[in-house]
């Protein structure tokens, strides 16, 4: 078999999988905590600078299953009398044998209402890298097969660079928030081979959340949802958490068409982390044991809690 339709056939595969999903882009199960991940309008949006880590594995007991590491770094400023917020994210997703890596810049225009509700504006833009690793392919040795060394057209890494950018918007209030935004704006194209190119097709989100108070003021339920979709497939989540004493929290998720996410989370001070298991119950689960995910959060106060004049915090969602 010659090592171009051994290319063709994973990118098949690898584009079945993405188009299951409806989107690009990686799946998080804890999305409330990194919103800006999926829309650039919520950075800034404490009058924190907030450093933020996310790990997840998933579909554990899956050879070269999904793994997503991100990195996330914002914070809120002030410039020629307006209100902004700056940031950026970088992204790193291996799926089998391709490793995508993202590195975007982020920025935001806050427009402040009555009663402490703010309009964010958000844009995003940087550069991906796309990387398909060869040397991974499995060739058996007989006397019909050409070994990865002896064949010339077998290359050890094949990937392109492209430029990728996203736009946002989000209503944010002291108890709610609403979020609208679109990744891969412009739908770039990358090449795998030599005569053959993909592109990433425009994914457009919807999140929102609300607290709701309860007559134990020591107890907020919290509910949430997450809407994705690229025009053509589309995925849901909808999530109910409990916080006690803005301190511990947890709950679960419905995932449509997949199965149930268990969430546990706790405050302390200046770090807030949290993890999640995803329970699959679609076909997948006959060889998977689940998908883990870690959360961590450090914030550092830029201004004494008597001078805070911005956006009010909505982390509690």
């Amino acid at each position: 078999m010659k090592f171009k339709y051994i290319i063709l056939l994973i990118l098949f595969i690898v584009f079945s999988i993405e188009a299951a999903y409806g989107q690009w882009d990686a799946q998080i199960s804890q999305y409330w905590r990194m919103k800006n991940f999926y829309n650039p309008a919520f950075i800034g949006d404490t009058p924190d600078m907030e450093s933020s880590m996310l790990h997840r594995r998933q579909w554990v007991g899956i050879t070269n299953a999904p793994v997503t590491s991100i990195v996330s770094l914002n914070r809120p400023i002030s410039f020629l009398g307006k209100e902004h917020g700056i940031g950026a994210i970088i992204t790193n997703e291996k799926v089998g044998l391709f490793s995508n890596t993202y590195t975007l810049g982020q920025y935001t225009y806050k427009v402040k209402f009555k009663n402490n509700k703010f309009l964010h504006i958000g844009l995003q833009g940087g550069m991906m890298n796309v990387d398909f690793d060869a040397a991974g392919i499995h060739i058996p040795t007989s006397d019909y097969h050409i070994s990865k060394e002896n064949d010339p057209s077998f290359p050890t890494v094949k990937g392109d660079k492209i430029i990728d950018a996203g736009f946002g918007i989000a209503w944010i209030a002291p108890r709610y928030y609403v979020g609208l935004s679109a990744t891969h704006l412009f739908e770039p194209t990358f090449e795998m081979t030599d005569d053959r190119k993909a592109y990433i097709a425009r994914t457009y989100y919807l999140m929102g959340g609300y607290n709701i108070r309860l007559n134990n003021p020591l107890i907020e339920l919290q509910p949430s949802a997450f809407f994705k979709t690229d025009a053509v497939t589309y995925q849901m989540d909808i999530t109910a958490k409990v916080e006690y004493n803005k301190m511990f929290n947890g709950g679960i998720s419905w995932r449509k068409d997949e199965g149930f996410v268990f969430l546990l989370g706790v405050k302390i001070r200046n770090i807030d982390a949290g993890y999640s298991y995803d329970l699959t119950t679609s076909d997948i689960s006959a060889v998977s044991n689940g998908s883990h995910e870690l959360f961590i959060r450090y914030s550092i106060p830029l201004q004494k809690k008597r001078e805070v004049k911005g956006t009010k915090s909505i982390r509690i969602l």
